[in-house]
């Protein structure tokens, strides 16, 4: 018998897919001009190591309060500005962080930190605290202690709402309650601790009714 042939389907070439270097670029969306005004007004903030560099007004005034001679020998002429608290510990290059000094003084200055620390006091005591901040750093200070008198005030402000349930179950238990239970009460939502306390005033208030609650009656978990 002759050998046959079976029929076997034509196979058609897949088609290679489209690079995406191929495909044309997305076009660009148009920039309101609200928008564009904004951008163009905007004023890029100064780097951390930008801020510690004395503007030349700063050094103009500091070398005009030095009278040309360095502000720890007393003898030399000033040549540089010292940064009290250094640029390393976030020192700014503000005046009042500024000091003037020759050079010998400012390089063993530098070096040896009693006499690092000695300054630090000194300009400590005549300028107060952070005296090496300038004005970004105390709008940050000032937005942290804000957040800080806010956490307490809420703090206060709940200790106030459960004080008066946290009393009434630590005179019917005859002891202070534990912290983890204290941490109980504060983790009530106000309207759920409002309706604990009622229940619970009401559920003493049935208990003495019935003649048999005294004073020394303990309720122990």
């Amino acid at each position: 018998m002759a050998h046959q042939t079976f029929w076997k389907p034509e196979r058609k070439p897949k088609e290679k897919k489209t690079s995406s270097l191929g495909q044309r670029k997305k076009e660009k969306k148009q920039i309101s001009p609200l928008k564009q005004k904004i951008f163009a007004d905007h004023k890029p903030g100064k780097s951390s190591r930008q801020r510690c560099e004395f503007p030349a007004s700063v050094t103009k005034e500091l070398i005009t309060e030095a009278d040309g001679k360095c502000s720890h020998c007393k003898t030399a002429p000033d040549t540089t500005t010292h940064h009290v608290m250094p640029r390393g510990r976030k020192g700014r290059g503000v005046k009042t962080n500024g000091l003037r000094l020759c050079g010998l003084c400012h390089d063993t200055i530098q070096t040896d930190e009693e006499l690092l620390q000695y300054w630090i006091t000194v300009f400590w005591n005549k300028y107060g605290d952070y005296f090496w901040f300038d004005e970004q750093d105390w709008d940050e200070y000032n937005h942290k202690q804000n957040k800080q008198l806010e956490l307490e005030k809420a703090r206060d402000e709940r200790h106030q709402q459960i004080e008066p349930i946290a009393d009434l179950i630590s005179t019917a238990a005859g002891r202070d309650l534990r912290v983890k239970e204290i941490r109980l009460l504060e983790s009530l939502e106000t309207k759920d601790l409002k309706t604990f306390t009622a229940m619970f005033t009401d559920a003493l208030n049935g208990y003495v009714a019935q003649g048999s609650y005294r004073p020394n009656d303990r309720f122990e978990d």
